[in-house]
Parts: C-alpha cells; structure tokens; sequence
C-alpha cells in the first residue's frame, strides 16, 4: 500500500488560489453601480450642455399673463350675476 500524499496544486480546481482582483465576479459586480455613475454624469452633462428652449418669449408671456388676469375678474363677476353655483366649491 503505497500512502503518497497528493500535491497541493493537483487537488485545487481551477481558480481557487487566485487573487480576488482576478476573478470575474468582483469586477462584474463593481461594473454595475460604477456604470449607473457614469451614465448619471452623462445625464447630467447633458442636461447641463443643453438647456430647455423657451416656447414663448417674455413679451408673449407678459401678454399672456395680462389676458388671463383682465379675464379672470369678469368670469367671477359672471359667476355671482347668474347665481350659478360653483362647481369648485364642492
């Protein structure tokens, strides 16, 4: 009966003796949060780099603005004259 011990590298499968830093799995799972930084930054340097355009300019928006407050007086006063009840006030 013949007792040879067998050497330490016949009996490892393969990656077990390996630094961490070469394995597969730590990158990959480092790869995910530090991918979804990256894109945020992109996001962000995006958003930043080109701003919304106005629809209307300041001039439209101030005739706007004066349009809406001349008409909101006369619809409640139209409002008190019918004796209507509002429909809000519920």
């Amino acid at each position: 009966m013949s007792l040879e011990r067998p050497t330490q590298n016949s009996t490892l499968t393969g990656g077990q003796n390996v630094p961490w830093f070469r394995q597969f799995w730590p990158w990959f799972i480092i790869a995910l949060p530090a991918s979804a930084v990256i894109a945020s930054f992109i996001s962000l340097w995006l958003a930043v780099s080109n701003p919304d355009q106005l629809i209307v300019t300041e001039d439209e928006y101030r005739q706007i603005r004066s349009d809406l407050k001349a008409q909101t007086p006369a619809q409640d006063n139209d409002k008190a004259e019918t004796g209507a009840p509002d429909p809000e006030s519920n």
